[in-house]
């Protein structure tokens, strides 16, 4: 795993995508409608725009696969790209009428096209399957900021340069567009200061770090857990500082889940570690389904539900190298993402 903060690289293209059995990208655009229906109601489905649907998917879902397979695939969904326009429909396509439909369509676009990737290409190690589920989200990252640009919606960019990698967040305590740099508070803030302007203030990614090594050089069982906010790009696209709100709210969701000697770590914002002492795997499986309940409670951002995607790692099963704890969580994490559920 990359030993630059998150986000920070641009995931390779996976070999062998799209499988021949998907080049076409007629099976994973029938799963998209089916996605897309199912999360309807009843009522509503006339409104979904089938024949636009039939006519244009099966040629985003193509472009998507070939994007993951290839850089020089990926740039032409990019902006100035000859398919730029393709991926800006995406949301029309699925008859998305705001930001937050829209990235929820292209969630269910990549849920879709995970689930027919895995099952082609079964069986995949996990080397590959890691790097097939980060690929594919930077690459639906790609869509989502295409289809908000088109939609215009404020800040959105048309290149995953501004939203770097799956969950990848660019700083989001101010009003920025997606991928602008941004200072990192360093004091805590002055008496009566807003909670939600001070959750960013310390960055705890020693914390974490010094605990799993503690932990480890003292041979005593513990989990490490990666949390990460989904969609936290587009989030902030739609809404800067209601994103910082809901990733505050996020954040003592998660905290008030933790036993008392839990660390929790900030690495980016809307990326968390959790260290927990005398876990194993199912004690870590048991937190991370409190943690994405306590997560899917937390009130709702412009109509879209807040989530998360957890990796688990737990040592000495999981091997008690800090750096290999962290690749796991990191594997776990992005399988999770790409299958579209809270913990894979």
């Amino acid at each position: 795993m990359p030993k630059a903060p998150f986000g920070a690289r641009r995931p390779h293209p996976v070999a062998d995508v799209p499988p021949a059995a998907l080049a076409d990208g007629q099976a994973p655009a029938k799963g998209w409608l089916l996605a897309l229906v199912a999360a309807r109601p009843l009522r509503d489905a006339p409104a979904l725009p089938v024949p636009d649907l039939a006519r244009d998917a099966p040629a985003l879902c193509a472009a998507v696969l070939r994007a993951v397979g290839s850089e020089a695939e990926l740039r032409r969904l990019e902006s100035g790209g000859d398919l730029a326009d393709l991926a800006g429909r995406a949301g029309k396509l699925a008859g998305a009428t705001g930001p937050a439909a829209a990235v929820a369509a292209v969630a269910a676009l990549r849920a879709a096209l995970w689930e027919a990737l895995t099952t082609t290409m079964a069986p995949l190690d996990a080397a590959t399957t890691a790097a097939l589920a980060e690929r594919l989200a930077f690459v639906c990252d790609a869509v989502a900021a295409a289809t908000l640009g088109a939609a215009g919606a404020p800040g959105a960019a048309a290149s995953p340069a501004a939203v770097a990698s799956p969950g990848a967040v660019a700083p989001l305590g101010v009003a920025a567009p997606p991928g602008a740099a941004a200072p990192r508070a360093e004091a805590a803030p002055a008496a009566g200061e807003d909670a939600v302007a001070s959750f960013r203030v310390r960055d705890a990614r020693g914390d974490w770090e010094a605990a799993v090594e503690r932990l480890a050089a003292g041979a005593r069982p513990f989990a490490l857990l990666a949390v990460e906010v989904d969609d936290a790009p587009r989030l902030a696209a739609a809404d800067a500082q209601g994103a910082a709100e809901a990733l505050a709210r996020i954040e003592r969701a998660v905290r008030d889940e933790l036993r008392p000697g839990d660390v929790l770590g900030r690495e980016e914002d809307g990326r968390l570690w959790i260290v927990a002492a005398d876990l194993g795997a199912t004690g870590a499986r048991a937190l991370a389904e409190r943690l994405a309940d306590a997560v899917a409670a937390v009130p709702a951002l412009r109509g879209a539900p807040l989530s998360v995607s957890i990796g688990l790692a737990a040592s000495p099963a999981g091997g008690a190298d800090r750096d290999e704890l962290t690749a796991r969580a990191d594997e776990s994490l992005y399988a999770a993402r790409a299958a579209g559920v809270p913990i894979a």
